[in-house]
């Protein structure tokens, strides 16, 4: 009996440590050509043209993650609503990724918001991160909140910023020197698995209204939605066994199979199956995208 007891609890730890490493559903550097431009007239000028969303340079779920940066609902008179790039940093930078750029919302104040479309699909344990620095008269203040609808209604309980737990305190304060890390948990059960979640940070407390915060390195991680040791289970459908030691895994419907690994690209995939093959996959952890829609974690023994 101790024997076994010993072993169930090998067995919990080992599954607690694959879930603990959160893996990276969206991701963007600002290092790409994906980030369109909108240059400043002279200081203080308002661009009335809406600035084209940036998309993600990864996403792991179908839909792809994308930012905007926009006056606040019911402003009337938005100072700079336009952004360019600067030099970047690598403290939150994933897969190796040089400094490169850095996204620079201008002239912020507290007319303007920076909004994130997140899809959560098929994922729990949402943790955003970002890299943030600002200039020496850019709003030393970032406010957060979220939204499960889409962006009707706004929530600012169910945060943990920076690990204090601040509930309806949702801030951070931004320093103007070296780039900081910003860690923000959202533990409200309604963002997760949930194609409508936004994320919203508001700039705010300048010590004049010409300055900027520079933002880099945007990730949203977290782990894919579990039922019991050793399977799981995505829109009724079981993925078993997991962890996979026999060189296949079952699916107790027909799905197709996608096989990413953990920066979302595709390695192979498989229409209409009840099983995958796991023999030419080499040992590690990928994820497993089932009929296009839900994201799991799989570890190949």
């Amino acid at each position: 009996m101790k024997k076994n007891f010993i072993l169930l609890a090998v067995v919990l730890f080992s599954v607690s440590a694959q879930l603990s490493a959160l893996s990276l559903v969206h991701y963007w550097n600002f290092n790409g050509t994906n980030v369109p431009i909108s240059a400043e007239v002279k200081s203080m000028d308002v661009v009335t043209t809406p600035l084209s969303p940036i998309q993600a340079d990864s996403s792991m779920t179908t839909t792809r993650a994308t930012l905007i940066y926009r006056a606040k609902t019911g402003t009337a008179s938005p100072f700079m609503s336009y952004w360019d790039t600067s030099t970047g940093s690598t403290g939150n930078a994933r897969n190796g990724d040089a400094a490169g750029n850095c996204l620079r919302p201008r002239d912020a104040w507290s007319s303007m918001e920076l909004v994130l479309n997140i899809p959560s699909t098929g994922i729990q344990n949402l943790k955003i991160m970002y890299e943030v620095q600002r200039s020496g008269s850019g709003p030393n203040v970032n406010t957060y909140s979220y939204s499960v609808d889409g962006g009707t209604n706004w929530i600012k309980t169910g945060l943990n910023v920076n690990g204090k737990g601040l509930g309806t305190d949702t801030i951070s304060t931004i320093p103007s020197g070296p780039f900081a890390i910003e860690s923000i948990t959202i533990t409200d059960p309604a963002a997760e698995n949930n194609d409508n979640l936004k994320f919203r940070i508001w700039f705010s407390d300048p010590t004049n209204k010409a300055g900027n915060n520079r933002i880099d390195n945007i990730t949203v991680e977290g782990d894919a939605l579990t039922s019991a040791i050793g399977e799981t289970k995505i829109n009724k459908i079981l993925m078993y066994p997991n962890p996979c030691k026999t060189g296949k895994v079952n699916f107790s419907d027909a799905v197709n199979v996608e096989v990413l690994n953990m920066i979302g690209k595709q390695i192979k995939s498989v229409s209409k199956t009840n099983k995958l093959i796991t023999t030419d996959l080499v040992k590690g952890v990928y994820l497993v995208r089932l009929n296009g829609v839900s994201t799991q974690k799989l570890v190949v023994e």
